[in-house]
């Protein structure tokens, strides 16, 4: 037990430091990205590997703010049974238990239906939580999943809206859109819309007006929130309709390099790590480097 917590602490910490070119203070944590590096390593609060699994985490949102605002589920299953020719075009095929496992299969695309199967059974082959430290995946069934494509009134590919909620409280947005077919961070707000001057490596020259239903998403988050130091609900914002995309505990792994600097010690403030030294102490003695593993087969899907 011992061993496997003092050997993802080093893991974590290592990683830090390549990408921030410091090491993390793990036992007094300030900056949101060395808060980010002590919750992967000791907060092993219960709800997060349903928080972590897309398709059971639908089930904590409708439980909390309704099912309106759900992107509706087509399918989920394994790879060998992905409907390429029942789901209407297009579409995004993603996995439930990792982030970043996309493919994104276009009106007119010609598919080569095996080599995308052989892809999706490497992504269920890949424990996320412990590939990337992040335990709250660990006991997520891997699975795959479609949703309804959504889009604006234009046909575009709406915007995504990350609410960062503290304790309850949405202290910070970021905007995220599609350019060129890839997606690019674009600015941060405060919640009454205030420009923060906040970046990762370029500064994006556009403007983004507030969204026109942002007090909805503020308090929806904020109920989601309720009962957490900290998560953030990302929404697709379609102008008239906003749906939730998923929550995440681990965002970008606490390895974004913030520009100014002091931005990442003021997302910080807001994250309130109660007793750091002795959840510490605790998670080490009494619950282990991780959650258990869930037992039985993987449920398939619709």
């Amino acid at each position: 037990m011992y061993h496997s917590l003092i050997a993802r602490a080093l893991r974590v910490r290592r990683a830090y430091a390549r990408v921030h070119g410091r090491a993390p203070r793990l036992l007094r944590p300030r900056r949101f990205t060395e808060k980010m590096q002590w919750r992967k390593i000791f907060d092993l609060n219960p709800l997060f590997p349903i928080l972590c699994d897309k398709i059971a985490v639908r089930e904590y949102i409708a439980e909390r703010v309704g099912r309106e605002h759900l992107v509706p589920l087509l399918w989920s299953g394994r790879p060998a049974e992905i409907p390429f020719d029942r789901v209407a075009r297009p579409l995004f095929l993603k996995s439930t238990h990792a982030s970043g496992q996309v493919i994104m299969i276009g009106c007119d695309e010609i598919l080569d239906e095996a080599a995308i199967r052989a892809r999706t059974e490497q992504w269920l082959a890949i424990n996320h939580g412990d590939a990337y430290d992040e335990p709250g995946y660990g006991p997520v069934p891997p699975r795959l999943m479609i949703e309804e494509t959504i889009t604006t009134a234009d046909g575009d590919r709406p915007n995504e809206i990350r609410l960062f909620v503290f304790d309850g409280k949405v202290a910070v947005i970021n905007t995220v859109f599609v350019e060129d077919g890839k997606i690019r961070n674009g600015a941060f707000h405060t919640p009454d819309w205030r420009l923060l001057d906040w970046h990762f490596k370029r500064i994006v020259d556009r403007v983004f007006p507030r969204p026109s239903r942002l007090q909805d998403m503020i308090s929806i988050a904020e109920r989601l929130g309720d009962g957490l130091d900290h998560v953030r609900v990302d929404f697709y914002d379609c102008g008239d309709r906003i749906w939730i995309g998923e929550l995440t505990i681990y965002s970008w792994s606490g390895y974004s390099r913030f520009n100014p600097d002091d931005a990442d010690f003021l997302l910080g403030t807001y994250w309130r790590t109660r007793m750091p030294e002795w959840r510490t102490i605790l998670a080490g003695l009494f619950r282990g480097p991780t959650f258990p593993r869930r037992r039985g087969p993987a449920k398939a899907g619709r």
